[in-house]
């Protein structure tokens, strides 16, 4: 059976570490997914308008799994989405300014309008997260944000936040999750929101089956993905703790285009 959906994380997956790729090689297989009929697909945590960002001047139709799930996008329209409901959002929020893991966190809110912190315009990290959100809008209190939020941004000094994300899935059981994100951050979403749901409704959209489907990620957060798909691949440069959950490795790292040499075979 051929493949007929490829969907790729960006972050350590798709983009290497200077955040590129080779983009006349990714426009021949763009080219020659459009002439196979294969659709493809950007599954993300980050905020859609920072996405499109990476594929100026390609030709070609590029589907976007925004937000881990939460928000879809295609041909500019929303086609999908999953608020956390305002009470939960702020029951979150309270809880969160009382415990000692979070004391050190930089915290956003990825919206509809924008995205929201408390951190000072000023600030390094500030500067350094408006890569990640380029409508990154600074706020008093969060509590007062007036936007639809779709996640919860937060992120430590410290690589290892495994205890943070035991900490929030025990404590809000049913009513929000936390993933790993990579780089000492996790996202909190809906319990049901993750890159397989939204997969999910695009194969169920496109009536493309797991068997037709190809994805590829680096951490916690593509695993649910990964398996959504009947290939699912996992970075050669991805942690050990999440190579040993799934059947397929890269050949090669997202430094030495990993993806992109895996889907040349495919569509061969």
């Amino acid at each position: 059976m051929s493949i007929k959906l490829i969907a790729t994380d960006m972050d350590g997956t798709f983009l290497n570490d200077q955040n590129d790729y080779d983009h006349a090689r990714f426009q021949r297989l763009l080219t020659k997914m459009k002439q196979k009929n294969v659709r493809f697909v950007v599954a993300s945590g980050n905020q859609y308008p920072h996405l499109p960002q990476y594929f100026q001047g390609l030709t070609g139709e590029i589907t976007y799994l925004a937000e881990d799930g939460a928000h879809i996008v295609s041909n500019e329209q929303t086609i999908s989405e999953d608020v956390i409901p305002r009470a939960v959002l702020l029951e979150f929020l309270e809880w969160m300014r009382t415990q000692p893991l979070f004391k050190h966190a930089w915290v956003l809110l990825s919206g509809r309008q924008a995205a929201w912190t408390e951190m000072l315009a000023s600030a390094k990290r500030f500067k350094k997260s408006s890569y990640f959100y380029g409508n990154l809008t600074h706020v008093m209190d969060l509590a007062e944000v007036n936007d639809d939020i779709y996640k919860v941004d937060i992120t430590w000094p410290a690589f290892d936040v495994s205890a943070q994300e035991v900490l929030v899935n025990e404590t809000f059981a049913g009513k929000l999750r936390a993933t790993s994100s990579g780089f000492g951050g996790i996202d909190v979403i809906l319990p049901h929101v993750n890159k397989a749901y939204g997969l999910g409704k695009l194969q169920q959209q496109w009536q493309i089956s797991r068997d037709e489907t190809l994805a590829f990620g680096d951490s916690g957060n593509d695993l649910e993905m990964l398996q959504q798909a009947k290939y699912g691949y996992v970075m050669k440069n991805a942690p050990e703790s999440v190579k040993k959950q799934v059947n397929l490795i890269t050949p090669l790292t997202n430094n030495d285009s990993g993806v992109l040499a895996v889907i040349d075979d495919f569509l061969k």
